[in-house]
Formats: C-alpha cells, sequence, structure tokens
C-alpha cells in the first residue's frame, strides 16, 4: 500500500495523519481489487482499478491503529498490512516539514501539465480554445450530449484517458487521448494540480 497525501509525505504501509483534522483518501489501485479497512475507525472503502474512491474521516484518538486490506487480492494478500499513525497537530506539522524536500504531488503535476502538452490549450490565449480547468473540481459541467456531472477526479481521469466520452458543450472533441502515455502516478499528480487551484 502506497500513500501521497497533498499535505504530507510520500509514505509505504503508513499513514500520518492529525489529530482532530478532517482527512479525505483518493484512492486507486494499479493492480487488482482491494479494500482499505481500519477496523478501529470501522471504515471500509473498496479501491478498483481504473477508478477513484473516496473516503472522509476525523481522527479522534492519538496512537497507532491497524490498516488492512479486506478483499483477497492475490497470493500476497495476507501481507497487504499497514498502520495509520495519528499525531498531535504541531508534531504532524514538524514531521512533514521534517521529510524529504521533493516537489509535491501538485508540483509534479505542473511539471507533467506542461511536458504533456496540456498548457497549449488549457490557458487563456492559447491557439486552440479548451475548457480552463480552474475552479474544474466539484464544478458542475455541462456536457455536448445534453447532461450534467460535477466533475471530480474520476471526470479527470476519463478526461485524460477517454476524452471523447464526456464533451464540455461549446466545444469540439479535438483532444487526444493520453492513454499509454501517463502512468496512473500522473495522473494523481494532474489531478492535485487542478486541485491546487494553480491550473489555468
Amino acid at each position: 500500500m502506497e500513500a501521497a497525501a497533498r499535505r504530507g509525505r510520500r509514505e509505504i504501509n503508513e499513514l500520518h495523519v492529525p489529530l482532530g483534522q478532517p482527512v479525505r483518501l483518493v484512492m486507486t489501485a494499479q493492480d487488482a481489487i482491494h479494500s482499505f479497512f481500519v477496523p478501529a475507525f470501522r471504515l471500509k472503502q473498496d479501491v478498483l482499478p481504473g477508478r477513484y474512491t473516496s473516503l472522509w474521516f476525523t481522527p479522534t484518538q492519538l496512537g497507532e491503529f491497524q490498516l488492512f486490506c479486506a478483499e483477497y487480492c492475490g497470493s500476497e494478500h495476507s501481507q497487504m498490512i499497514g498502520r495509520i499513525v495519528v499525531m498531535p497537530a504541531a508534531e504532524y506539522a514538524k514531521w512533514v516539514s521534517s521529510g524529504p524536500t521533493e516537489p509535491s504531488l501538485a508540483q509534479y503535476g505542473f511539471a507533467r501539465f506542461r511536458e504533456l502538452g496540456c498548457s497549449g490549450c488549457h490557458t487563456p490565449g492559447s491557439s486552440v480554445n479548451a475548457p480552463s480547468l480552474r475552479g474544474l473540481l466539484g464544478r458542475e459541467v455541462h456536457l455536448s450530449d445534453g447532461r450534467s456531472l460535477v466533475a471530480d477526479e474520476t471526470y479527470i481521469r476519463d478526461s485524460i484517458l477517454l476524452p471523447k466520452k464526456d464533451v464540455v458543450a461549446g466545444f469540439v472533441p479535438v483532444m487526444p487521448s493520453f492513454a499509454g502515455q501517463v502512468s496512473e502516478e500522473d495522473i494523481q499528480a494532474l489531478i492535485a494540480f487542478i486541485r491546487s487551484g494553480a491550473a489555468p
């Protein structure tokens, strides 16, 4: 199990969180169906390849709590264990700042946004008119087929890999698919960049 928090550090088999502050996990699997399970918190959420699921919780007690995969996911299923470490907010802030100084997920997303050429269409004044990404997550999007939906992580993922699936009203479906060109980590980083509010 790997975790990369928007505010935090990349971790394997651990998740550090601050006491008394709401935590939202946006999860996807790279290989098989998993089930994120924290018995002490009475939390369980399926985690699926090619789809994002989310889960909210607010830690109310300091300590370490066991984390399991509750879905038989393959021959190494029994080894899929981890822990959630709930820390006082000040100690958590110190822990975050003492970590490695690598770019945040949103910063990596911005770099991929430019490398993939997204900025050539999704910035004001570009030669190709594409929808604005500013404030996209959580916003209602009207589609060319008359439907409307609320843009979430799955919508952004689909827009990157299957751009003709949900075309925004008033725009021509000219965006190419990036399937096979971006990793799941790239997609997560692009979503983090859009979520950060820095996207054009």
